[in-house]
C-alpha cells in the first residue's frame, strides 16, 4: 500500500505545512525544568503523571530574567507582577500591624487588670486595718465607757443627746480631784481631800467655754458629821459628804455641786471626780505636757514641799512633774508662787489646758497604744455623771472647743482690771480664803459671774450705779441700794445727794453706751433717765439714782 505522502496530493499537502511552519515566528526558549522521560510511544496524547519535585539548579543572575519570561510567556509582565507582589506585602503589613495593635490593646488591659487587683486588695488591705484598729477602739471604749458613765454604754454609739442646760443655755461642770498623795508625791496619806475645784461652763452651739477656779481652802458653810463641824474649808465638803452617806461618791459629788453653785449664783449640771493618778497617768500616755513657768518674781518657782523647781519659760512636764507644778503653792517655803493658793489654781488651768490640747492632737489620736494608756488611766482613776447617750455631744465639743479659747475667770488679778473678789484671813489658828465682802457673802463673786456667763445684755453691760439719798431720811440710800443689789444691779456710791428732791426719784444717765441699763431703770421706777452730769457729784459710774422724800 502506497503511502499517503508520496501521492501528489499528499506531497502538496505536506509542502503548505511546512511553508506555514516556516513563516512562524521563532520562539524564545525558555529553560525546560528536567522531568520524567517521555514515553517513546505516541502518538496517543500525553497523560499528565505526577512527578516528584526535582532539586532546580539555577544561577542566581539568570533567575530575574529566566523568571520574568517564564511570566511573559504566560501573559504577565514584570511590572504587574511586581505590582501584585506589593499588594501582598501590604495586605501582609496590614494583618501585621492588627495583630499587633491586638497584641497590644490586650497586653495595655492585662496591665490594667493587675493595677486594678493590685489597687482592690490594697485598699481592702486598709479597710481591713481600719476596721481592725475601729474594733480595738470601740472594745477598749466599752470596757474604759462602763465604768465612766451612767447607763448603758451602747447607747454611746446609738444616741447623741444634748447636755444639760441653764436659763442662759450653758452645760455647767465641776471638776474636781481627790488627792491623798503625800506631798513629794512617793506616797499616800490616806486623805480624801479635793486639792482641785474647778468649774467648766460651755454653751454646745457657740462652742464657748469658761474656766472657774475655787480656793481649796475657801471658807464655807457645812454640816459635817464625820469631822463634827458647822463650818470649815472647801476641800472638805466633798469628804464629809462622803463620809456621811457610807461612802457614797455620788452623794460627796452632790454636796460639792451644791456648794459650788451656790458660791457662784449657777446651777451645776455635772461632775468630774478624778484622782491625782489619773493626771500623772494621762500626762504619762500623751508624752508629757507643754506649760509656760511664770514665777511671781520672775526668777521660776521653786517649792520645798513638793521638791519642785522650775526655771522661767517653756517647760515640758512629765506626769509626776506636772502633779507636783498642780499642787505647789510656797506653803512650806520656796519661791514664785507668792499668790499661794491662787497661784496654784492658774497652775492647775494650765495642766488642764495643755493636756486637752496633747490629748487631742492628730499624733495622739492616731497611736493606738497612746490611745489604750490614756484610757486606762481614765477607767481605774475617774468617775463622771455623764450619760452614755451624751458621750457623743462631749467628744463633738472636746473637738470644736480650741484650749487657746478657754477663758479663765479669776478672783484677784482679774483681766477686766477689775477689784479682787477674794482675799486670805484667818478663822481661830486656820489660813483661809475669804470673800473681800465678807464671810459667807458671794453677791459680788455671783455678778462677776453672771456678767461674764449671761446671754443678756443688760447683765452684759455690767454698769455701775450709784444710789443717793436726797429725801433726807437716814438709811434710805442703804436700803435702796441694797434692793438693787439683790436684783443684780452693780452698786458703786451709796451716800447723800447734793441737795434734796421733790421727785421720788431721779435718773441721770452718765454713759450714754449702756442702753439696756437704762431701759431696765426706765421699765423699773418709771422714770426716763437724764443724760447729762449731775453738779455736785464727782464719780465714775454710769448712772447715778437719786431717791427722794415722797418715795
Amino acid at each position: 500500500m502506497r503511502r499517503r505522502e508520496d501521492s501528489p496530493g499528499g506531497r502538496d499537502v505536506q509542502r503548505v505545512f511546512m511553508d506555514a511552519e516556516a513563516t512562524k515566528p521563532a520562539k524564545k526558549k525558555i529553560p525546560v525544568l528536567e522531568s520524567a522521560p517521555v514515553s517513546k510511544r505516541s502518538p496517543a496524547p500525553p497523560k499528565t503523571t505526577k512527578s516528584a519535585p526535582k532539586e532546580i539548579n539555577l544561577k542566581p543572575e539568570d533567575l530575574d530574567d529566566d523568571l520574568a519570561a517564564s511570566l511573559q510567556n504566560l501573559g504577565i509582565d514584570k511590572e504587574t507582577a511586581s505590582s501584585e507582589e506589593a499588594k501582598q506585602d501590604k495586605k501582609s503589613d496590614k494583618k501585621s500591624r492588627r495583630v499587633a495593635k491586638k497584641d497590644k490593646k490586650q497586653l495595655k488591659k492585662a496591665k490594667k487588670s493587675r493595677a486594678r487587683r493590685i489597687v482592690k486588695w490594697s485598699l481592702i488591705g486598709l479597710l481591713t486595718l481600719i476596721i481592725a484598729v475601729a474594733g480595738f477602739y470601740a472594745v477598749r471604749f466599752l470596757m474604759a465607757g462602763d465604768k465612766l458613765f451612767q447607763g448603758n454604754i451602747l447607747d454611746a454609739f446609738t444616741s447623741k443627746a444634748r447636755l444639760q442646760t441653764d436659763a442662759n443655755g450653758r452645760s455647767n461642770i465641776i471638776i474636781f480631784g481627790i488627792g491623798d498623795f503625800t506631798w513629794d508625791g512617793t506616797g499616800r496619806d490616806g486623805a480624801l481631800l479635793t486639792d482641785s475645784i474647778m468649774v467648766l461652763s460651755i454653751d454646745q452651739d457657740k462652742n464657748d467655754a469658761y474656766m472657774i477656779s475655787l480656793p481649796r481652802d475657801l471658807y464655807v458653810k457645812h454640816d459635817c458629821k464625820a469631822l463634827g463641824t458647822s463650818a470649815g474649808k472647801l476641800n472638805e465638803t466633798f469628804y464629809c459628804a462622803y463620809m456621811d452617806n457610807n461612802q457614797d461618791i455620788d452623794a460627796g459629788a452632790a454636796a460639792l455641786q451644791k456648794t459650788a453653785g451656790d458660791i457662784l449664783g449657777m446651777d451645776i449640771h455635772y461632775y468630774v471626780q478624778a484622782d491625782w493618778t489619773a493626771l500623772i497617768r494621762l500626762v504619762d500616755a500623751v508624752g508629757g505636757v507643754d506649760v509656760i513657768i511664770e514665777g511671781s518674781g520672775g526668777n521660776g518657782i521653786n517649792d520645798y514641799e513638793t521638791g519642785l523647781k522650775l526655771a522661767e519659760g517653756p517647760a515640758h512636764l512629765d506626769g509626776h512633774t506636772a502633779l507636783a507644778f498642780a499642787r505647789a503653792r510656797n506653803s512650806g517655803g520656796g519661791y514664785g508662787l507668792a499668790g499661794g493658793n491662787f497661784d496654784r489654781e492658774r497652775n492647775q488651768q494650765k495642766v488642764l489646758v495643755a493636756l486637752q490640747k496633747k490629748a487631742l492632737s492628730a499624733g495622739t489620736l492616731a497611736n493606738p497604744a497612746t490611745v489604750n494608756s490614756m484610757l486606762g488611766a481614765l477607767e481605774d482613776n475617774l468617775r463622771t455623771s455623764f450619760k452614755s447617750s451624751e458621750v457623743q455631744t462631749l467628744i463633738e465639743l472636746a473637738r470644736n472647743i480650741n484650749s487657746e479659747d478657754i477663758i479663765s475667770l479669776p478672783f484677784v488679778d482679774r483681766p477686766d482690771s477689775g477689784p479682787n473678789l477674794m482675799t486670805t484671813g484667818m478663822i481661830g489658828s486656820a489660813s483661809v480664803v475669804l470673800p473681800v465682802e465678807g464671810q459667807f457673802k458671794y453677791s459680788d463673786i455671783r455678778a462677776y459671774i453672771k456678767q461674764n456667763l449671761t446671754s443678756d445684755p443688760l447683765t452684759k453691760e455690767n454698769a455701775l450705779i450709784d444710789v443717793l439719798n436726797g429725801s433726807g431720811e437716814i438709811g434710805l440710800a442703804q436700803r435702796k441700794s441694797d434692793e438693787l443689789k439683790d436684783t443684780g444691779f452693780r452698786i458703786g456710791q451709796t451716800t447723800n445727794a447734793p441737795e434734796n428732791i421733790n421727785e421720788s426719784v431721779k435718773i441721770y444717765q452718765l454713759n450714754s453706751e449702756k442702753t439696756a441699763t437704762a431701759r431696765a431703770l426706765q421699765e423699773q421706777f418709771g422714770v426716763q433717765p437724764i443724760v447729762e452730769q449731775l453738779a455736785g457729784h464727782t464719780t465714775s459710774a454710769d448712772f447715778v439714782i437719786i431717791f427722794g422724800s415722797s418715795e
